[in-house]
């Protein structure tokens, strides 16, 4: 693999400044995208896996009974589950539960995604491919899902699982940097920021002055140019919390239609897996139309320019090369991207706590509906109602969130630490009808629906929360190298969550001690984000750091123009 040598860059383009066009397209790129993580990988993608591979399946402990009886075609059985007993499925000479099996496939998605984030963060930072890629991956997932719902064997199924979840993971990465970038280059934070420079240029002026009255008035106007900073990062934080939070209830909005058209779908098909297939392919085809009608409005925001020279490279050109030695250059740049979070130790330390917060939220995602139909045995309608309220909540919980903050008077970091307490309380109950005699054993139908009520009103608001807060900490001109490094964190440790809970099931055949596993998980964050990270000092870090790398840019352009200098005085000295 051709690693780069030589690196050069340009200096940073100019960026327009954000349009109401634009920021209702970042609202609408969310809007798509977010029907098929509700619709299809957190709800009908997992059911859909366990359903099909329950077909092949034998039960459990005899392994000679098949799981589903009489079952002519596939495509229009029931999903009930009707046999308490445990299903598993045949890999080889290995058998491994049913609802495992989705699980170690989201695993396997998950692993693949990061790798992949890792490979394309610097085509998403320099030059304009961030545009480019985000709607390449759009089109290569939707396209995925939608074949997802048209193809009748399970492991092409699978595949096609992977496929559409790397291609989203991927799509996120560049769509993520967006969010700091329409912030900075807001028109009200532009003007604040000329108005904070004119009032530098004059305390400059004045201190040139020899009069006593002009220092004096030098020294008030510095008083009023730290109010006017301090100001200033907190319009950026509230304006990066909106926007944020508005992007997350356009997608909840999105993603709550299209359940509603699949619960009537279901209603009218009588809970077949037909239904559930053809609501995977609508997801598909949702996100393909609305992600490019949003494409649309979003302006490419290109990074600067990025020259990669290696050894041999005039023999090594096009496309395919250029995309290879970029390849090499985001896997270099994770290392590099470590140590300069090791410097940045609140970016660090919130890196820390997400992986952890991710991990967690998102094994209770992956778990949730996998539990209702194999324990509760919840019918496919109970689960897709299941479903409708983890979004229908979220929707509420990110507009209602943004205003409690504002009545209580806490910060970002205070708001997402009561988040995350209260998010808790999730698996503490499951553990609880573990070890406590007198504890509900959460075996109704109704605390599966009361539990995703809190859950869905919680964690919308935890991710919005916790994107803006990581947005306000990244170094400027550095958005997608960072929100790789936060995807790596995300995506790099999500598979680990729904790995274990699959071991502990085939274990166990007991899907339920899983609370305990997320009970661990989810105590670990809170502390971290209370202890370890300082907001006022991260953003003070993020703005040192950017100004070290464009003095480092503005060395590299005087480098290269010294040398192109140099070349033409040899040519006309020796023509």
């Amino acid at each position: 693999m051709p690693f780069a040598r030589t690196i050069t860059f340009s200096s940073q383009p100019e960026q327009p400044p954000t349009s109401w066009k634009e920021r209702w397209a970042f609202y609408g790129f969310q809007f798509a995208t977010e029907a098929y993580v509700v619709v299809a990988l957190t709800s009908f993608i997992p059911i859909t896996l366990e359903a099909m591979a329950r077909e092949s399946g034998r039960l459990y402990p005899e392994m000679t009974e098949p799981c589903v009886q009489h079952h002519t075609n596939s495509t229009s059985a029931s999903l009930d589950v009707v046999s308490p007993q445990r299903c598993m499925l045949a890999i080889g000479k290995f058998y491994i539960d049913t609802a495992s099996f989705a699980l170690y496939i989201t695993s396997l998605s998950v692993f693949i995604q990061a790798l992949t984030v890792v490979s394309i963060s610097a085509m998403a930072d320099y030059g304009s491919y961030r545009k480019k890629q985000l709607l390449a991956f759009s089109c290569l997932g939707s396209v995925s899902t939608m074949l997802f719902g048209m193809i009748p064997w399970v492991w092409v199924v699978a595949l096609m699982a992977v496929i559409a979840n790397v291609s989203f993971g991927a799509s996120v990465v560049c769509f993520n940097a967006y969010l700091p970038l329409l912030v900075r280059h807001d028109p009200a934070i532009l003007a604040r920021e000329e108005e904070i420079r004119e009032t530098e240029e004059e305390i400059a002026r004045l201190g040139d002055s020899y009069l006593q009255d002009d220092h004096q008035l030098a020294a008030e106007k510095e008083q009023a140019l730290f109010s006017m900073r301090q100001q200033l990062e907190l319009e950026k934080g509230r304006l990066s919390s909106d926007t944020s939070s508005r992007g997350f209830a356009a997608g909840y909005f999105g993603g709550i239609l299209m359940l509603l058209v699949c619960l009537f779908i279901s209603y009218k098909d009588k809970s077949s897996l037909r239904s559930l297939k053809f609501g995977i392919f609508l997801s598909g085809l949702w996100w393909a139309i609305f992600a490019f009608l949003a494409g649309r409005w979003l302006h490419p925001r290109p990074g600067r320019d990025l020259v990669l020279e290696t050894p041999g490279s005039n023999k090594r050109q096009g496309a395919p090369w250029t995309a290879l030695r970029y390849v090499s250059y985001s896997w270099q740049r994770v290392g590099s991207s470590i140590v300069q979070a090791r410097k940045l130790p609140n970016v660090f330390a919130f890196l820390i706590m997400w992986i952890f917060t991710s991990d967690g939220y998102t094994t209770i995602t992956n778990v949730a509906l996998l539990f209702a139909k194999t324990s509760l045995r919840m019918p496919q309608s109970g689960l897709i109602l299941l479903s409708l309220i983890v979004p229908i909540c979220a929707l509420l919980g990110t507009l209602a969130f943004p205003m409690l903050q504002q009545k209580l008077g806490f910060d970002q970091k205070q708001m997402t630490l009561l988040l995350l307490v209260l998010l808790l309380m999730v698996p503490l109950y499951g553990t609880l009808g573990l070890v406590l005699p007198f504890w509900p054993k959460l075996e109704t139908t109704g605390e599966m629906f009361a539990l995703a009520t809190w859950f869905g009103f919680l964690v919308g608001s935890i991710q919005s929360y916790c994107r803006s807060i990581y947005g306000a900490l990244v170094p400027r001109g550095q958005e997608s190298q960072f929100f790789g490094l936060y995807a790596i964190t995300d995506k790099g440790s999500s598979w680990l969550g729904p790995l274990v809970v699959a071991a502990i099931t085939d274990a166990t055949h007991e899907i339920r001690y899983a609370f305990v596993f997320l009970l661990v998980l989810l105590s670990l964050p809170p502390p971290i984000l209370r202890w370890g990270v300082d907001l006022e000092q991260g953003r003070l870090d993020a703005e040192e750091a950017a100004r070290a790398d464009d003095a480092k840019a503005a060395a590299s352009l005087r480098s290269a123009d010294d040398a192109d200098g140099s070349s033409e005085h040899a040519r006309l000295l020796h023509p």
